[in-house]
C-alpha cells in the first residue's frame, strides 16, 4: 500500500456549540445536577521518564478548558480538569482512572503516555464505558476492532510511524542506518517493524536497550562511523541521549529521527546539538494558521510557549467538549458515540476524524527539526521548529490487516 489521500476530507469547520440547553445525563458513578461542573479526568505522567510529555499535555488541556469556560462552558456548565500523576505505571493509571470516574464523575479521561499504560487504561475504559483520549501511546495492540471507548491522539501505531522514516531513507538514498529501541511494548513493536520491512539494500545496525537506560555508548560503538541516519523513534525516553552520544562518539548522522518529544525539552537538553540533525515526529501542525492563532493566544494568556504537545492536550479538551455538545448530554456513552462521528477542524493539518474503533483517520505525519530564531507566535523565543518532512494524508491503521504495512510499496 502506498500513502493514500483520504477520500472523505472535509472542508467545513466544526465549532463548539456552547450554551445549548440540554438534559442532564447520568454520569458513570454519579448523576450530575444542573449548575454543577463537568469533569475531565487527566491520567498522565507528571513525574518519571515521561514527565515532560505529561506537563505539556496538562498545560494545553488547561488552556482549552479555560477558553471553553470563557465562552460559556459545555451544556451550560463549566468544565474542570481533575489531574493525577500515573508515574507511567499501568496499574496506577488504571486505578486512578476508576477513581476519577467513580468518585469525581469524570465524563471522559485523557493523558496516558506509554504503550503499556495505553493498553491497560484502554481495558479500563472499555469496562467502565467511559471515553479515553490517549496522548502518546502508540502500540498497534491498543485498539482492536471491537474498541468502543478509546481514541488515539498524538502517537500513532509503530508501523505507521515508520513509514515516513522509510520514505526518507529511500528518497535521500541513505546506505547506512543505525537504530536503538527500548525493551518494552513500543520499542519491541518498532524493532519488529524495522526487521520486517526495512528498505532493501540499506545496511541496518539495530540494537536494543532497557527503557530506563541513559548510557547508549556500547550500542553506538558497535555501529559504523559512517552512519547516514539514526532512528531513535523506538526509544522515546532515550532519544535525546542517543543523538547527543552518537555525536560525541563521532557518528555524526545527517539526521536522527526521534520520538514525539516536546520540542522545548529537546532544545533545552541538547543546546547547540539540537540544530544538528535531530527531528521529532508529530501530527499537530505548527505551520497551520489555526495552530499559530491558538499559540499566540496561549502566549498572551499564560506567557508560555505552545508547541506540538501542548497542542495534543488542547485538542483533547476541544474534542471532549465538542462531543458532549454534539451528544447533547453529559453521558459518557453518548460522548463516545459523538467522538466516532466527529469532524473537528483544529490545530492539525487535517480535520480530526476517527474510525469506529478509535484510530485517527485522514491525518498527516510531520518531522520537524530545530533552528535558531523565534516563531511568529512566540516572538520572545530563541529557536523555532523547521519542518523536514510531511506525508500525504494517511489512512487509519487497520489492526485486522497488520501485515499490509510491512508488505506495502510505501
Amino acid at each position: 500500500m502506498s500513502y493514500t489521500e483520504h477520500s472523505s476530507h472535509v472542508n467545513r469547520r466544526s465549532f463548539l456549540r456552547l450554551g445549548v440547553a440540554a438534559g442532564v445525563g447520568t454520569l458513570a458513578g454519579c448523576t450530575g445536577g444542573e449548575g454543577e461542573t463537568l469533569t475531565i479526568g487527566a491520567t498522565q505522567p507528571l513525574s518519571g521518564g515521561f514527565a515532560a510529555w505529561g506537563q505539556a499535555h496538562e498545560d494545553g488541556l488547561a488552556f482549552a478548558v479555560q477558553e471553553i469556560n470563557d465562552d460559556g462552558g459545555v451544556l451550560g456548565r463549566d468544565l474542570e480538569v481533575s489531574s493525577v500523576d500515573t508515574e507511567s505505571n499501568p496499574t496506577e493509571a488504571a486505578t486512578q482512572f476508576e477513581r476519577l470516574v467513580e468518585s469525581d464523575g469524570a465524563i471522559a479521561i485523557t493523558g496516558p503516555v506509554s504503550s503499556d499504560v495505553g493498553i491497560r487504561t484502554r481495558q479500563t475504559a472499555e469496562q467502565l464505558e467511559v471515553p479515553l483520549v490517549l496522548h502518546m501511546a502508540g502500540s498497534h495492540k491498543i485498539l482492536p476492532k471491537d474498541t468502543q471507548y478509546t481514541f488515539r491522539m498524538g502517537s500513532q501505531p509503530a508501523p505507521v510511524d515508520l513509514l515516513p522514516q522509510f520514505q526518507i531513507i529511500e528518497e535521500q538514498g541513505y546506505e547506512t542506518v543505525g537504530a536503538i529501541t527500548g525493551d518494552y511494548e513500543w520499542g519491541n513493536t518498532v524493532q519488529q517493524g524495522l526487521e520486517a520491512a526495512f528498505p532493501a539494500g540499506v545496511d541496518l545496525h539495530l540494537a536494543s536497550a532497557p527503557t530506563s537506560a541513559e548510557d547508549f555508548a556500547s550500542q553506538i560503538r558497535e555501529m559504523p562511523d559512517s552512519l547516514d541516519m539514526m532512528i531513535a523513534t523506538g526509544h522515546p525516553p532515550g532519544s535525546i541521549a542517543i543523538h547527543t552520544q552518537a555525536l560525541e562518539l563521532g557518528r555524526n548522522p545527517e539526521i536522527t529521527t526521534g520520538a514525539g518529544f516536546p520540542p522545548a525539552v529537546l532544545q533545552s537538553a541538547m543546546g547547540e546539538t539540537a540544530v544538528n540533525g535531530f527531528t521529532h515526529l508529530h501530527v499537530s501542525d505548527p505551520t497551520d494558521d489555526q495552530f499559530q492563532e491558538v499559540a499566540s493566544r496561549f502566549r498572551e494568556e499564560t506567557g508560555g510557549r505552545f508547541d506540538t504537545h501542548e497542542a495534543y492536550g488542547y485538542v483533547a479538551g476541544q474534542l471532549i467538549a465538542t462531543a458532549a455538545e454534539e451528544a447533547g448530554e453529559a453521558d459518557p456513552v453518548a460522548i463516545a458515540d459523538a467522538v466516532r462521528d466527529i469532524q473537528l477542524d483544529t490545530v492539525f493539518s487535517e480535520p480530526l476524524e476517527y474510525t469506529d474503533y478509535g484510530e485517527l483517520d485522514g491525518f498527516r505525519h510531520h518531522l520537524s527539526g530545530i533552528e535558531p530564531g523565534a516563531p511568529e507566535y512566540y516572538p520572545d523565543g530563541e529557536w523555532r521548529l523547521t519542518e523536514t518532512f510531511e506525508t500525504p494524508v494517511l489512512e487509519a491503521f487497520d489492526p485486522d490487516d497488520y501485515d499490509y504495512i510491512w508488505e506495502s510499496d510505501r
